[in-house]
């Protein structure tokens, strides 16, 4: 099923890895300049759970082995044309995830990759409402 103009919501997943008191972000390399920031993630694919699918976006997009908890939060993305219909529906489940090994790099759909703590991420430009809440819940609030 295309993503663009889809006949029903598609599932996705978050990978949310903190590793001494950083978050794990990466620019998304799929969109028009300025890029914006966001945990790794993507589409579901046929007959992965959300903690496979987790941790095989966070491996193909950063290169980071990690385990895989629980899902921490879901939210909607819908997108919408300039008539109004829905362009794109993602469901998408934030799987908390727990490093094992990697240091990061850029790789697969990312143009960027960066550890960053709960001050620096309301700074940057986001992909979705949703990071600083899941920021707060991670690191913390900001002083």
């Amino acid at each position: 099923m295309s993503r663009d103009y889809p006949t029903h919501p598609l599932p996705a997943v978050l990978a949310a890895l903190v590793h001494r008191d950083r978050l794990a972000l990466v620019q998304r390399d799929k969109e028009a300049r300025p890029r914006r920031w966001g945990l790794p993630g993507g589409v579901m694919e046929l007959g992965e759970s959300p903690a496979q699918a987790a941790l095989r976006e966070l491996a193909e997009e950063t290169g980071i082995r990690a385990s895989a908890g629980s899902v921490i939060d879901v939210f909607d993305m819908v997108r919408r044309d300039d008539d109004g219909r829905v362009r794109n529906h993602f469901v998408i489940l934030v799987v908390e995830c727990h490093w094992l090994a990697g240091d990061g790099a850029a790789a697969s759909d990312a143009a960027a990759f960066g550890w960053f703590d709960r001050a620096d991420i309301g700074k940057l430009p986001y992909v979705h409402d949703a990071l600083p809440r899941l920021a707060d819940r991670l690191l913390g609030k900001s002083p």
